[in-house]
C-alpha cells in the first residue's frame, strides 16, 4: 500500500475510533471546512445554516450520480451529522481535528479534482460573508477576524 493510501486509511481509522464517523458518514467529510466556517464567529445564522444545507442537497446528489443512482449516505446519517455539527456547536478544537483527517480522507493531494475543492472554497467564502454580527460594519469588517483565520486554514488545507 502507497503511503498516500496509508494515510488515507490511518485517517479513516481514527474517524471511526476516536469520532464515530464510520460508513456513508464518512462521504459528509467533504461539508467539514463549511461547518468549521459557520461556526468561526461562534454562531450559527439561517443564511449560513441555508448555505449548508445548500451544499448537503448538492453534494448529495453528487455522490448518488458517481454511485450511478444508489444511496450513499442515507437520511439517517445526514440527520445525525446535522445534528451534531449543524444544530449545536462542536467542542472547541473538534472542527480543526475534523478538517485535518477530512482533507487526508475527502480531498487527497493525489485524486481530489479542483473544481470539488474551489466549489467548498467558494461556499466557504459565501458563508463568510452571509451574515455579520454587527451593523454597521467598516470596510474590512464584513468577514469577522475569526472568519478570515479559518478562512486563511481552510485556503492552506485545500491549496
Amino acid at each position: 500500500m502507497d503511503r498516500i493510501n496509508q494515510a488515507r486509511r490511518h485517517a479513516l481509522d481514527v474517524l471511526e475510533r476516536d469520532y464515530g464517523i464510520f460508513g456513508g458518514m464518512v462521504y459528509l467529510l467533504d461539508v467539514i471546512p463549511l461547518v468549521e466556517m459557520l461556526w468561526a464567529d461562534g454562531q450559527c445564522q439561517d443564511a449560513e445554516r441555508l448555505l449548508i444545507r445548500k451544499y448537503l442537497r448538492e453534494h448529495i446528489a453528487w455522490l448518488a450520480e458517481q454511485a450511478g443512482g444508489l444511496e450513499v449516505v442515507s437520511e439517517a446519517q445526514i440527520d445525525t451529522f446535522t445534528a451534531r455539527f449543524i444544530d449545536r456547536r462542536p467542542p472547541e478544537g473538534l472542527l480543526a481535528s475534523l478538517r485535518e483527517l477530512a482533507c487526508e480522507v475527502a480531498f487527497p493531494a493525489n485524486g481530489t479534482k479542483d473544481e470539488r475543492k474551489q466549489k467548498t472554497l467558494d461556499y466557504c467564502l459565501d458563508i463568510a460573508a452571509a451574515a455579520v454580527a454587527v451593523y454597521p460594519y467598516g470596510p474590512h469588517e464584513r468577514v469577522e477576524e475569526s472568519e478570515k483565520a479559518v478562512l486563511r486554514d481552510l485556503f492552506r488545507a485545500l491549496a
